[in-house]
């Protein structure tokens, strides 16, 4: 693919990661995504659990939590959404069993659900990429079960960063030096315990022994993981999973 080709946004910059797209693909993304967008101020609900949403709906900027809200206040983080993210794909008149939060300012499209499965009708790139990202979700999904039941909270923490800087290096939003690798990271250590069935004070356990194992520091914002392949091994973090 030449340079001149090159996806511009970070749902065609994810999907050629996962098919060969040609430039007649990638513009074709860029018209999906040719719509009125919505921008989200960050920590704001867009997305209700119980809603009807009848367009397919990306995340072309910032940060989301899926979560799921239990009648009496407590929450689980079931995901978090990145750049190139589908967030949504509505199927008959399904109603959404979580909600959605934005991290970050977020920009997201709403994309006409019959013009999304005609893209794929119409390219075999296209749909290959496309069932690829699913897959992958979806290899999430299970990962995230197996870190609740069976890591102990220093691999669920220390997973979970290696999952999240893999996933946003595939989209160029790791800043790399020597052995180090460096992101935005807008999750709080509450969120970080409700992402991983932890307590916040756990968590913060966790983090200080990974600072002093010179394995991470967070600070301004930013994480980063100072000897990623350390800590990958002492997680059991295989990136298979995230590349179909």
């Amino acid at each position: 693919m030449s340079a001149a080709f090159m996806p511009c946004n970070a749902l065609g910059r994810r999907l050629a990661r996962y098919a060969p797209l040609d430039e007649t693909d990638l513009r074709a993304i860029e018209r999906l995504c040719a719509v009125p967008r919505h921008r989200v101020p960050p920590r704001r609900e867009f997305l209700r659990e119980g809603d009807r949403p009848g367009a397919v709906q990306v995340l072309l900027e910032g940060w989301a939590q899926r979560l799921v809200l239990l009648p009496d206040g407590r929450r689980q983080i079931t995901g978090f959404a990145l750049p190139g993210d589908v967030l949504w794909r509505p199927s008959g008149a399904m109603r959404l069993d979580f909600s959605v939060i934005a991290l970050t300012p977020a920009m997201i499209v709403p994309i006409n659900a019959g013009a999304w499965d005609q893209i794929a009708s119409e390219s075999s790139g296209m749909a290959l990429a496309l069932a690829r990202q699913e897959r992958v979700a979806e290899a999430i999904e299970r990962r995230w079960l197996v870190n609740l039941g069976q890591r102990t909270a220093f691999e669920r923490l220390g997973h979970l960063f290696c999952e999240l800087c893999h996933r946003l290096d595939t989209i160029g939003m790791v800043t790399r030096s020597d052995q180090s690798q460096s992101f935005a990271f807008p999750v709080t250590q509450v969120e970080l315990a409700e992402a991983t069935g932890l307590s916040p004070v756990h968590v913060n356990r966790v983090l200080r022994e990974m600072r002093s194992e010179g394995l991470i520091r967070l600070e301004q914002r930013t994480l980063h993981l100072l000897k990623r392949q350390a800590l990958a091994q002492r997680t059991l973090f295989d990136p298979a999973y995230l590349e179909p």
